[in-house]
């Protein structure tokens, strides 16, 4: 029995390097998910410096390892389209992007009273430009 299709990747027109952006994001997904599902605090406190000595901390840890396991799902997600059908690399350069700009403005509506950022905002605002760029480059035709 076949989970997968038959490799596409011969029907990519665009520029190999916007799938190698696509393949930095499935990666940067991949260890964020793996540490959040792996880390015993879901990387709260190690990470992200919080503070769960209150009630729902453990909540927040349980919440955080979910929400890990849907970002290492996706990072698989976005490593299968690199790795085997290649003609998607723009339409998931856009999901990522739309994904980065949804963490950035997450960030802004509701800031925390941290003195420092949210692990993963500054590297949600590079992979976004990243992303940006990259759908230019996945739609080009290479020669």
């Amino acid at each position: 029995m076949r989970f997968l299709p038959p490799l596409s990747n011969e029907h990519y027109r665009g520029q190999l390097w916007a799938c190698g952006v696509l393949a930095l994001v499935a990666l940067h997904a991949l260890i964020a998910g793996l540490a959040q599902v792996l880390l015993p605090d879901s990387g709260l406190i190690s990470l992200a410096g919080l503070s769960l000595a209150h009630d729902g901390g453990l909540q927040m840890v349980a919440l955080a390892a979910q929400a890990g396991a849907t970002q290492f799902i996706w990072g698989l997600t976005l490593a299968v389209i690199v790795l085997r059908h290649r003609n998607l690399t723009a339409l998931f350069l856009l999901l990522a992007a739309l994904e980065k700009l949804l963490i950035i403005l997450g960030g802004l509506l509701k800031p925390t009273n941290q003195a420092m950022a949210v692990p993963g905002s500054d590297a949600a605002l590079v992979l976004l430009v990243l992303c940006l760029l990259a759908i230019f480059g996945a739609r080009a035709t290479s020669n």
